[in-house]
């Protein structure tokens, strides 16, 4: 963790935080291509926003932001690629800019699933506001909360590519049901 090079923390703290030879898990490079233990991200990130972030919640929507846009510029998954090509943009009138908003959003959730084995995430019309969607993650209970700070960040950067900034917000409905919620209508 490039933080811990720079900044000097008493062992017994680290120690606290990541128990049982995690240290020398997150000192090592990430690969793209592994499998980590969702409870290690979660103090990885709790750490994160705790230190470098001072507390603030605000530094994991700027980790989320920073994870797509390093996605994006990657091109590792295609449902980024997509992003510069939405079908929403393709349309003028409100009634089919929204329904191909939700076509667009149900090939672009299913990259949670291609990152997070353990969840099954859907598109729904927003009960509430008929012109907005929402999506859902089920199977949740292993999700923390600083996950979803992180996943708002993320799918606000992505909804800024079709000049929809800070659209997203999450919401915990039950354990193991988390909800982002579009904020207003494209």
């Amino acid at each position: 963790m490039k933080y811990l090079a720079s900044h000097k923390l008493d062992p017994k703290v680290l120690a606290g935080r990541f128990p049982d030879g995690e240290l020398e898990l997150i000192s090592k490079p990430i690969s793209a291509g592994g499998w980590y233990d969702i409870r290690i991200y979660q103090r990885v990130l709790e750490f994160l926003r705790d230190y470098p972030g001072e507390r603030d919640n605000a530094y994991l929507l700027d980790a989320g932001r920073r994870s797509a846009e390093a996605l994006i510029r990657a091109g590792f998954y295609q449902q980024m690629e997509y992003l510069g090509r939405t079908q929403l943009k393709t349309h003028q009138d409100p009634k089919a800019r929204f329904e191909a908003f939700g076509r667009d959003l149900r090939l672009l959730a299913t990259l949670t699933q291609s990152i997070l084995s353990f969840v099954t995430s859907s598109v729904a019309r927003d009960p509430e506001h008929p012109d907005r969607w929402m999506i859902e993650y089920k199977c949740t209970a292993p999700f923390p909360d600083v996950l979803c700070w992180t996943t708002q960040g993320f799918c606000n950067r992505m909804a800024e590519e079709h000049g929809s900034p800070e659209l997203w917000r999450w919401n915990r409905l039950r354990p193991d049901l988390v909800q982002l919620r579009m904020q207003y209508t494209v």
